[in-house]
């Protein structure tokens, strides 16, 4: 897995950031609703305060009984009441009131906005503050009306830092919740994953671990692991099947091939009845070299008592192989190779001789068999740090790549091969023997040739 990609793509991330945004958008609305019923009924109070303020001043600017004088003796009275009220009244081009100067950008009623005014305090130290206000005219000069908001700096940054800081958090949270349940359920599914991948190497046993959460992943691996059962049940009751007509039938096929030998003395004058008695003889010998070798594939597959193991020089096996082998090599002309130290540093395993050459023999036969007349058949061992391995080479047809497991199963034939004399399990008998050593067999088609490698653990 190119795993930080990967983290990305399941399906659980994907839910964990949608539900992630999910949160942040809830969030967000909330805040919004919190500022316009906090900090923004808190704004509209002070524009109301100010609609008021500029109402009851214009209300007594337009009473007949007051003047000029009196407007602004009103405007002063107020700001003595009021510390928080701005008031400056135009006249004669100067402003009364507690405002020197009035800014460019002030906005007319009943449009507020804001305006910065230098405040200077008792102890004489001047200090910048905001206030909401407007201009309007008057029966006496242009009129500024506003009123100071001294929260409105702190206020804002104050709420923007905590919405900033609780929305950091939202992400934070849901992210690393999102990545522990992220990792709990890839846990689950890699568990399903790496069980498929042991059934289909061939490990029957494996099965899904039960936790004790009885979760949905609970209730999935039950029913994986029930069946899986089933078909283990269903393939032993199959293998018996065969191992037993195998084993039914090898008695008395036994007994025909030696009824016809008896008979071949009877008819030594008569050259057609001796031909056909020869070819049905054969043809016993290789029904009965199936039913042998099935019988035998399923006391591998059953398994060896590991105890019936010892330490094995694979390096003569392999000579002992070889040799076996260059009998049926000459009859086609064909040549074997081999390589392998001959020193003191020979790989030693530990497992059953006659299995592990018999692993061996298989493989050199079939690159014999399949091979064509004159070609050359090498045989070498690597050793490595923990393992040894076998490779064979041959210059046969090979074997597709889609069908590299295929051919590992009982009695599977590739087509082009069904000419062959042969009955589909050598390879069977190959992989099995390896499983009992806690080995493996790789099968690698190149231009030419099938290269089939062995490993097998060293002591």
């Amino acid at each position: 897995m190119g795993q930080p990609d990967q983290k990305l793509r399941t399906s659980v991330w994907r839910f964990t950031l949608l539900f992630t945004l999910l949160v942040l958008l809830i969030t967000s609305s909330l805040l919004v609703l919190v500022y316009h019923y906090t900090i923004g009924e808190q704004e509209r109070q002070k524009a109301r305060q100010v609609e008021m303020t500029m109402q009851s001043l214009i209300e007594l600017a337009q009473t007949p009984q007051m003047n000029e004088s009196g407007f602004i003796g009103v405007i002063e009275s107020r700001i003595n009441k009021s510390a928080s009220v701005v008031l400056a009244l135009e006249v004669d081009g100067e402003y009364v009131g507690n405002l020197g100067r009035v800014p460019d950008n002030l906005s007319t009623f009943p449009e507020l906005n804001y305006f910065p005014i230098a405040v200077v305090d008792p102890d004489g130290q001047t200090s910048i503050a905001m206030v909401l206000g407007a201009e309007l005219s008057s029966p006496f000069g242009n009129l500024v009306v506003g009123v100071i908001d001294e929260n409105y700096m702190t206020r804002d940054i104050a709420f923007f830092t905590i919405s900033g800081v609780g929305l950091l958090a939202c992400l934070l949270i849901t992210t690393v919740a999102g990545f522990l349940f992220n990792r709990s359920v890839l846990s689950r599914v890699r568990q399903i994953a790496q069980l498929s991948m042991d059934v289909q190497a061939g490990n029957r046993e494996a099965r899904l671990p039960l936790s004790k959460r009885n979760d949905e992943f609970n209730a999935i691996a039950y029913q994986i692991n029930s069946m899986l059962d089933e078909i283990d049940e269903l393939i032993d009751s199959v293998a018996q099947v065969t191992d037993n007509i195998a084993h039914d039938l090898r008695t008395p096929l036994t007994r025909i091939r030696i009824s016809l030998e008896d008979n071949l003395n009877d008819t030594e004058n008569d050259t057609a009845q001796r031909k056909w008695k020869d070819e049905l003889i054969e043809s016993l010998d290789d029904v009965m070299a199936t039913f042998n070798a099935m019988l035998e594939l399923s006391r591998l597959e059953k398994g060896v008592e590991q105890g019936q193991f010892e330490p094995t020089d694979i390096t003569q096996i392999c000579a002992d192989a070889i040799d076996l082998a260059s009998a049926l090599a000459e009859e086609k002309g064909q040549r074997l190779t081999c390589h392998f130290s001959e020193n003191e540093d020979r790989p030693i395993v530990q497992g059953e001789r006659s299995l592990l050459f018999r692993a061996v023999f298989n493989v050199l036969e079939n690159a014999i068999k399949y091979s064509p007349q004159k070609s050359t058949i090498s045989l070498h061992i690597e050793n490595h740090e923990k393992a040894c391995e076998i490779v064979i080479r041959d210059n046969g047809p090979g074997i597709p790549a889609e069908l590299h497991e295929r051919v590992f199963q009982r009695l599977y034939r590739v087509d082009s091969s069904r000419h062959s004399k042969g009955y589909g399990l050598g390879l069977s008998i190959v992989k099995a023997a390896l499983n009992l050593h806690n080995g493996h067999v790789n099968l690698d088609s190149g231009e030419q040739g099938l290269t089939v490698r062995l490993f097998l653990p060293r002591q």
